[in-house]
């Protein structure tokens, strides 16, 4: 028998780079009665699930000026029209939902209302540029306060959570709560070690599996891969994945001289990057702060690569740390450190065997960390204000 209807917002669901939150969707459903909330359906088909509420739109481009208009008299960052809210309300209420699970703070934001409406309980998750990037806007941190008054909130990096706490989240309704990957999904296999390549004068391949956007680092790794490679010249690299700076890249790599060891191979579902990591040596992620303030959670990659026990090279980048223990998983060093990066490429080709699936076992197993979700949604069904109390 189903559980409680607990309602999932996101703004796209779901885009191949938000692949975690279908898994927490799924895995909570032993539990409870999820359903989705969303303003956009996207890949349909790699990600089957129902039911899925679609948010009515605005069209034309006088809706969109009103819109702007509307937020700046309002001084709402994220609004819904009364259309929409109504919208939410009517289906909440339809489906018998008691608490909403917003994913990124603009969705705890367009949400609020509605939870404020129905009076019921409303969680918040924020995942990484809604704590950094748009923290620049005025208007954004001024609603967070809102938010932070009647929302739950959860973290996904202590790092995270104590910057949220300065915001002015209040501890007592701050969970800090790791996502986690699929372990049955990212086993590791028997392969050559990299010792045993390196005497066969066999190629040594690093593979880093990410959107190409600035905050992925892609420039810093072709640059150090490049100083790598002139020492190294069996060595190759694997990129995998889209966006708009992938034509820079490809360029980049045609200025470095690097072009014929670089293959760019587009983007990957699950088992084609369980493919390439099985194919590959060494993974690296070189994240950075990008110009405009993004920043990473954890990116799920690197959980999901070191499930394979590969060794990895990143940075010390928002909760990374709290992932990879430098000099027991691979290295991470200062963002934007070229030298050190390529040192460190050289430095991990003696590297000991390693196991950090036992590690991402503990700390990082998506299904152990779906039953915590659980318990924290029944925490706050169970709480002082679950019984209608919500103003």
């Amino acid at each position: 028998m189903a559980g409680p209807t607990i309602a999932i917002y996101t703004g796209r669901f779901l885009s191949i780079s938000m692949t975690f939150i279908y898994r927490q969707t799924i895995g909570v459903s032993d539990a409870f009665r999820p359903i989705v909330f969303t303003s956009q359906r996207d890949n349909s088909s790699a990600f089957p699930f129902t039911p899925i509420f679609e948010q009515p739109g605005r069209s034309g481009w006088s809706r969109r000026l009103l819109d702007k208009a509307e937020r700046i008299l309002s001084q709402k960052y994220a609004l819904l029209s009364k259309k929409q809210l109504n919208y939410w309300c009517q289906v909440a209420r339809n489906e018998g939902v008691v608490l909403i699970h917003a994913h990124f703070g603009y969705g705890g934001l367009q949400m609020l209302p509605v939870a404020k409406a129905l009076k019921i309980p409303l969680l918040t998750t924020f995942h990484g540029f809604d704590a950094s990037q748009l923290l620049r806007n005025r208007m954004y941190r001024q609603n967070l306060q809102e938010l932070f008054a009647y929302s739950h909130i959860i973290a996904i990096s202590r790092q995270m959570g104590e910057r949220l706490k300065s915001l002015g989240a209040l501890p007592d309704r701050l969970h800090q709560h790791y996502i986690g990957v699929p372990l049955e999904d990212f086993a590791p296999v028997a392969k050559l070690t990299i010792p045993e390549k390196l005497q066969q004068s066999l190629p040594i391949q690093f593979l880093q599996v990410s959107n190409f956007v600035e905050k992925k680092g892609h420039l810093y790794t072709l640059e150090a891969f490049r100083d790598f490679y002139q020492k190294y010249p069996s060595s190759r690299l694997v990129l995998a994945g889209d966006g708009p700076l992938r034509p820079n890249m490809v360029r980049v790599c045609q200025q470095l001289g690097i072009s014929h060891v670089v293959n760019f191979v587009g983007p990957v579902y699950k088992e084609e990057v369980v493919a390439l990591m099985q194919q590959s040596d060494i993974f690296v992620h070189h994240s950075v702060t990008s110009k405009d303030g993004d920043q990473e959670g954890i990116p799920t990659v690197l959980m999901e690569a070191m499930a394979m026990n590969l060794p990895v090279l990143s940075t010390y980048h928002s909760g990374i740390p709290e992932l990879v223990r430098d000099g027991v998983d691979g290295y991470l060093v200062e963002e934007r450190d070229v030298s050190a990066y390529a040192a460190r490429m050289a430095d991990i080709l003696t590297f000991p065997p390693v196991s950090s699936r036992a590690w991402v076992t503990q700390q990082f197993d998506i299904a152990k960390n779906n039953r915590e979700l659980v318990h924290i949604y029944q925490h706050i069904l169970d709480g002082p204000k679950a019984a209608g109390h919500y103003v």
